[in-house]
């Protein structure tokens, strides 16, 4: 009688796992899906080096979208230590993603490597070139290197984004991405390069504004 009565709970209890199961599927296949796509391109800085995962801008940009009633997936697409060399290398990995617009900044790692500014400026724009021929829009983010490196490298570095900005004029163009937490002891961690929670705040703020304004935001 044990036997049966332990035959039939563990024949009870599979039903139960099964329609458990079958049920958890069709809630995950009725969730929404996001209709539109962002992919923010950078390294480390755009990751979450040393805030947990939520806090970084693509995670918080997507919330607020999702909190105006956008329906947005903004990817992470970071690779710590990236160059734009590096990025242009793997453009064709994205494309799978279908993304609206990518969200473009070049610039701590290739200085760091004292990257020839033309050559900064010829991957950027083959980066820009390989999204826009695949009908993908590119938000492009000028940076600045540190005051205290080479003025004439630094005069170099930033010219390469106004010379895109002046050459293309199809490409959407962001003033200084650290505008307002550039090297802010309240903004930074402690290696005073990577941001907290805070800066990143910031930072998404600047860019939903800069998206409202041009209209790159669809309902």
């Amino acid at each position: 009688m044990k036997k049966i009565i332990f035959i039939l709970l563990t024949i009870f209890l599979f039903a139960c796992s099964k329609e458990a199961s079958e049920l958890e599927d069709v809630v995950k296949n009725e969730q929404p899906q996001a209709e539109h796509v962002i992919l923010a391109l950078w390294d480390s800085l755009t990751a979450w080096y040393w805030v947990w995962d939520e806090e970084n801008y693509p995670y918080k940009l997507e919330k607020l979208l999702g909190e105006k009633w956008y329906s947005y997936k903004v990817i992470n697409a970071w690779v710590s230590w990236d160059t734009s060399q590096n990025i242009n290398s793997r453009t064709s990995f994205y494309l799978d993603e279908k993304p609206d617009f990518v969200i473009l900044v070049a610039w701590w790692n290739d200085w760091l490597r004292w990257l020839p500014t033309q050559d900064l400026k010829s991957n950027l724009l083959e980066i820009i070139d390989f999204f826009q021929n695949n009908w993908i829009k590119v938000v492009l983010w000028w940076m600045d290197i540190p005051s205290n490196l080479w003025e004439s490298y630094r005069e170099s570095f930033k010219n390469v984004y106004k010379e895109i900005h002046d050459e293309r004029k199809d490409v959407y163009y962001i003033d200084f991405f650290l505008d307002g937490v550039a090297w802010d002891k309240n903004l930074n961690i402690s290696d005073m390069i990577h941001p907290n929670s805070s800066w990143y705040d910031i930072v998404v703020k600047n860019l939903y504004d800069f998206l409202d304004k041009n209209d790159l935001l669809v309902k």
